[in-house]
């Protein structure tokens, strides 16, 4: 088994030029030996608060473990964030090679993708005589942006060409904002540029395709450029002028300089470069060579596969919906997951207390939550779903000493891809996937499974949040404040429950009991004594019951008693809640006596049952009891008992 790891700190990995640069570092670091956990998130992205807490991935890696990492901080559009997965790094100890084209803070590798800019504006001038150039920024990348912006302009001048202000344009990518890019770098049409050199290739499509839409011909009206190599870009007609990227060869030598750090050597200070690729749209006859009716067919595939997701994530969502608990939506996990193209391990680990009550929340319900009772600590995760190879493998928990437990480690899964599950503020656990041959497939349409998963859980908490509350009222409701015995209408839910439960042929007993000289008590020694002896016999009814058998306060000082013991249960209950009574009075002697009379009365449950006419015959019963007995006032004495 593998023991020496490094770790892929990279956003929005399902990119094409992510996915080839975390490929090139897990092929290189498998020939070192290595293998390669791929930590990846979606900053800058706008999924509301589901990005608040994106930060938890800091926190998945077992830093211990690892050798080194691989931080590719060009990929993190949010600069806060890209401070705080540096931070965290500097932090870990552990040698660290950055992958950024701009203001590394690690030892770095990155990739001249900007010099290359010269070389596009030296060919239109030497090849194409131009003498005019423009450039379209993108307004949503502009550290990038702007550094090609200096390139083209220096170049520029240095070939003595202008370049005003009506030059430039930057676009926020929207069709209109295309228009209006062609209105301004063309004075509305009527003086066309010699070219216009886009940001990357995504501008300059869409500037190709509004420039279409215009009735403008590319290149015969203007040519155009773009940079990164896209599919779609080498096939339009004609095809793009753009830079291809090495991004693959990028991984490698980031992982050849992280083992040089590793070792204790210095790295030496990489750089690749890009190379230009001409084609028709700057016009060049030498086009690439086009096979459009592949890439057709490649396109219909991405676009069936975008639908068959949109149907499997909602009927996903839809059928979490009705998911109270973790474990019944596990198959539903599961199938989906095995949809996953050549996913071979997907293992779904959660924190054991993802599902706990707030401090506040069990404040307010008095309720005990089940980690606090067993014990459980912070550092416990639960494997919920394991699937490798096609086998559903068992679920287990684990310390966080491993991103997973020992059982599930294989020699032959040689790269993990881990994705935090958050929502809202809450970090729940991660996904690790694997795929077919090492072959980094993760695909776009994992954000939504991701989401659904986070929302899934996010929902079970507040439902078990929601239960407590909801219970809590129900006992508000249902339970008398003074004695914890159902109050009248708790005791006439749950009296019908009860009844409705018991089979035809039952023996019933009801008991109806009812304290003396409550009245004498309130008068002669104020109301808190006499709610004093109502609590005192509510006990002697709570300790004289067993499972099966219910009690309410019906009245001020009468209670209702249901068992389906029959007459003689209906007799020992009553002898217990009179033995309580007496046993008080003797190890409590007071001012004043606290004593019941009890009636009992008995039926057999049956269609023609009426339960009212069994409380009136205990009713009667209980006031024959009380006729035959006095019960006067003990003559005053020293007590604890507070006066009225």
């Amino acid at each position: 088994m593998f023991h020496k790891k490094i770790a892929l700190f990279i956003s929005h990995i399902y990119g094409d030029y992510q996915r080839e640069l975390s490929q090139g570092v897990a092929d290189k670091a498998l020939e070192y030996g290595y293998q390669t956990e791929v930590y990846t998130t979606n900053d800058g992205e706008t999924l509301g608060g589901l990005t608040e807490t994106e930060k938890c991935v800091l926190r998945l890696p077992v830093y211990e473990n690892l050798s080194g990492i691989v931080f590719a901080s060009g990929t993190y559009s949010s600069r806060e964030f890209r401070s705080s997965i540096c931070s965290a790094l500097q932090g870990s100890g552990l040698p660290v090679i950055e992958v950024n084209d701009t203001d590394p803070v690690f030892p770095a590798v990155s990739m001249d993708n900007n010099t290359m800019f010269r070389d596009l504006v030296l060919h239109f001038i030497t090849e194409h005589g131009a003498k005019h150039l423009c450039y379209l920024g993108c307004k949503n990348e502009t550290d990038i942006s702007e550094i090609r912006f200096q390139v083209i302009r220096d170049t520029l001048k240095e070939k003595k060409l202008p370049f005003g202000e009506g030059d430039y344009y930057q676009c926020d990518e929207t069709p209109e904002d295309y228009v209006s890019a062609l209105q301004h770098l063309t004075d509305n049409g009527k003086n066309f540029p010699d070219a216009i050199l886009c940001y990357n290739d995504r501008l300059a499509y869409a500037l190709s395709v509004a420039a279409e839409d215009l009735g403008y011909r590319i290149p015969e009206d203007f040519g155009i450029s773009g940079c990164d190599n896209s599919d779609a870009g080498q096939n339009m007609i004609p095809t793009l002028t753009t830079i291809s990227y090495p991004v693959y060869e990028l991984g490698q030598l980031a992982v050849d300089d992280l083992l040089s750090l590793i070792k204790g050597r210095e790295p030496a200070e990489t750089q690749v470069c890009a190379k230009a690729l001409y084609g028709g749209s700057c016009g060049c006859s030498c086009g690439a060579d086009r096979k459009n009716h592949l890439y057709a067919h490649t396109l219909v595939s991405r676009i069936a596969d975008l639908e068959r997701s949109i149907i499997l994530t909602a009927q996903m969502a839809s059928d979490f919906d009705t998911i109270d608990d973790i474990d019944d939506s596990l198959d539903i996990i599961a199938e989906s997951a095995e949809k996953i193209r050549d996913c071979t391990g997907f293992y779904m680990a959660v924190s054991s207390r993802w599902n706990n009550l707030s401090g506040r929340i069990l404040t307010l319900t008095a309720a005990a939550d089940s980690a606090e009772e067993t014990g459980e600590d912070d550092d416990t995760m639960t494997m919920y779903l394991a699937i490798q190879n096609g086998m559903r493998l068992p679920g287990c928990t684990f310390k966080k000493g491993e991103l997973l437990p020992d059982f599930l480690m294989s020699d032959k899964e040689n790269v993990r891809v881990v994705s935090p599950i958050y929502h809202h503020g809450s970090s729940y656990g991660y996904v690790v996937m694997t795929f077919e041959n090492d072959r980094i497939r993760y695909p776009f349409q994992l954000i939504q499974y991701l989401v659904n998963l986070s929302q899934l859980l996010n929902n079970l908490r507040n439902k078990k949040r929601s239960e407590a509350m909801a219970t809590h009222l129900e006992e508000i409701y249902m339970r008398d404040s003074l004695t914890g015995l159902y109050n009248k209408a708790g005791f006439e839910y749950y009296r019908d429950k009860l009844v409705e439960s018991l089979a035809y042929g039952t023996e019933l007993a009801v008991l109806f009991a009812d304290m003396n000289g409550l009245k004498q008590i309130n008068d002669s020694f104020g109301h808190d004594a006499g709610d004093f002896s109502i609590q005192v016999l509510g006990q002697a009814i709570s300790r004289a019951l067993t499972e099966g058998e219910m009690a309410g306060r019906v009245g001020g000082d009468e209670f209702l008693i249901i068992t389906p013991g029959g007459a003689d249960r209906a007799g020992e209950i009553e002898k217990k809640i009179q033995s309580y009574l007496e046993n008080y009075r003797k190890v409590n002697p007071g001012e004043y006596t606290i004593s019941a009379s009890i009636g009992s009365a008995c039926a057999t449950a049956s269609p023609t049952f009426v339960f009212a006419d069994l409380v009136k015959e205990a009713d009667a019963q209980m006031y024959e009891q009380k006729k035959k007995k006095a019960h006067p006032l003990i003559p005053p004495c020293s007590s604890d008992i507070p006066r009225g």
